[in-house]
């Protein structure tokens, strides 16, 4: 079986999104200021993998102007200037030890109980009290209870591509300009492991996939499928058996 932390994360949430999404292959709808958000992700990677030769705010603000369309209208105008506001922010706050990133948008796969578990980190940066493995994040809002597994599983992928354990965790909230981290070392690395094995034995047992009301809710493109959100859901345009082996 693989995953990636998506999957883990959607089907802990919701299993029917999960069944739907992954298995039945429905197509979401997609939610406003992703584009942007890749943008930002797009214009930080290039600029820390080039920040030891070059860290300063221009650059840093040329690298966005080239990777961001021309706005043709007003909204397009005031997401550019968020966008460079954010990234003005993140420049004040970081500037110092830009120049230190590691492990830049790179690829991991690691095997977890018979589990590969897939991905694609932000970066690594160091600091004075250690490795800190940072995760960017482009949310409008900042989740009132943050959840440190995808970190911990992040800091599984760090250790198997870098062979070096993070020290701290870290969420990057840019448009809040906030951080929230988290302890790292081999407890994140133990913690992750075990979420991961006890997720994947429930998705290998579950023949169900039973929808789970949550905050998630709000923004599902599957509600009209959903017992739990409709009173009369459609039927599930799909042929597909919900028995059988997993297609992930």
């Amino acid at each position: 079986m693989k995953l990636t932390f998506t999957k883990l994360d959607t089907y802990r949430k919701c299993p029917l999104r999960f069944r739907l999404r992954y298995r039945e292959k429905l197509p979401e709808v997609a939610m406003g200021g992703r584009n942007l958000s890749l943008v930002l992700h797009q214009t930080l990677q290039a600029f820390l993998f080039n920040a030891r030769r070059d860290s300063s705010l221009d650059n840093l603000l040329r690298i966005y102007a080239a990777a961001c369309p021309t706005p043709k209208n007003q909204k397009q105008e005031q997401r550019y200037a968020e966008g460079r506001r954010v990234l003005e922010a993140f420049h004040w706050r970081e500037g110092s030890r830009l120049g230190k990133a590691v492990a830049l948008e790179q690829k991991f796969a690691v095997m977890v109980d018979g589990v590969e578990i897939t991905g694609r980190l932000d970066c690594a940066m160091e600091t004075e009290e250690g490795l800190e493995l940072v995760d960017f994040k482009f949310t409008r809002e900042v989740p009132e209870t943050v959840d440190p597994l995808q970190l911990q599983v992040y800091s599984l992928g760090l250790k198997e591509v870098t062979g070096y354990t993070s020290d701290i965790l870290t969420y990057y909230y840019l448009r809040q300009e906030r951080k929230i981290t988290f302890p790292g070392g081999e407890v994140a690395v133990r913690e992750g492991q075990e979420q991961v094995t006890g997720l994947a034995q429930q998705l290998r047992a579950d023949h169900s996939f039973s929808p789970k009301v949550g905050d998630w809710c709000g923004t599902c493109s599957y509600r009209k499928y959903c017992p739990a959100q409709q009173g009369q859901p459609i039927p599930i345009p799909s042929q597909l058996p919900v028995q059988g082996t997993l297609a992930l």
